[in-house]
């Protein structure tokens, strides 16, 4: 930590990932926005005031070869942004595992001191607007502050962004939510940005996120069970079958229908009672698309079933079964 407070203050190291403005900070309205300082790594960033910052220590070499992620920060809910700090010593970073699941290429920056600029090149897979081959990295996107966002082929939403040569943060999701609008508004510790730029961000964010707030104030119903087995939920209530390695949500609720949002979890998802994965791996799999069924109905997978019992005073009843009739 101390030589990334070194690397941090020097400018010899902190001017290739980018250069913060001198105009005064945001004023006025944040939309709802909140900021957040790592204390650590010198770096904020703006979230819904409604959703909890939940940092963890790592010492994990293997997530993002090149580097070691050193730290985490849970923006939210379990599913949502994941904020990975990696320190790399050798000015590299590789988005995926050795070894991660194809047909997505492993994305790795380095930086070439004697050129001063970032390289991407592919050491697993191709990338099909490249074919592979090892060529200055795309810098032109940025944050509001003026740090690099590199893009990143990594599952979900993710963007790569140096603090320092050596050190990175990766911002990402698990497929529920928008990160790069969040990831928009990271600047260093101290840093100002132009303040209509940032009011523009903040807003962007508020919007991206506007479904989300009314069930991040409070904690989420959530009710774990194997199949087969019966459940009742309320809107964003979470019901996680256990021995069938998913859970869903009821997204929203009607007189007469229910929709629900099915989550397979696998090595890059986890239940949201869990607390994040150490190590993340990847998966192909093809999400599944909300479902809404009226009473009575059944949405049927390959080993289980989900039935929609009855609507009642704001609540509805399910049924999982672990074998679904063929």
């Amino acid at each position: 930590v101390g030589g990334g407070a070194y690397i941090l203050t020097s400018p010899q190291t902190s001017s290739p990932a980018g250069t913060a403005t001198t105009t005064p900070p945001v004023v006025g309205d944040t939309y709802g926005m909140v900021q957040y300082t790592d204390p650590g790594y010198g770096f904020t960033f703006w979230y819904p005031s409604s959703w909890q910052i939940l940092p963890a220590t790592m010492n994990d070499t293997t997530s993002f070869p090149g580097g070691t992620l050193v730290q985490t920060l849970q923006a939210g809910s379990p599913g949502g942004v994941m904020i990975y700090i990696v320190n790399s010593p050798a000015h590299t970073i590789t988005d995926e595992q050795n070894g991660h699941a194809s047909p997505i290429a492993q994305t790795k920056y380095f930086y070439n001191s004697a050129a001063q600029q970032w390289m991407v090149a592919y050491p697993e897979g191709v990338n099909s607007a490249t074919a592979g081959a090892t060529t200055t990295a795309d810098v032109s996107n940025t944050t509001v502050s003026g740090l690099i966002m590199l893009a990143s082929g990594r599952r979900f939403d993710t963007s790569i962004i140096p603090l320092s040569t050596t050190t990175f943060l990766v911002v990402s999701d698990g497929g529920g939510s928008n990160s790069t609008v969040l990831a928009k508004t990271i600047s260093r510790t101290g840093a100002s940005v132009n303040s209509s730029a940032l009011s523009s961000a903040l807003q962007a964010e508020a919007n991206a996120y506007a479904d989300m707030q009314p069930s991040a104030s409070t904690a989420p119903n959530i009710q774990q069970l194997n199949a087969p087995g019966s459940v009742s939920l309320q809107q964003g209530g979470i019901a996680e079958i256990r021995n069938e390695s998913f859970y869903f949500t009821l997204q929203s609720l009607s007189s007469s229908s229910a929709t629900i949002q099915l989550t397979p979890v696998g090595c890059w998802n986890s239940f949201p009672s869990d607390p994040p994965p150490q190590i993340r791996c990847m998966i192909a799999t093809v999400l599944i698309p909300p479902q809404m069924l009226s009473a009575g109905q059944t949405y049927r997978a390959a080993h289980y079933g989900i039935t929609l019992m009855q609507i009642s005073n704001g609540t509805a009843a399910f049924a999982v079964s672990a074998s679904p009739a063929q």
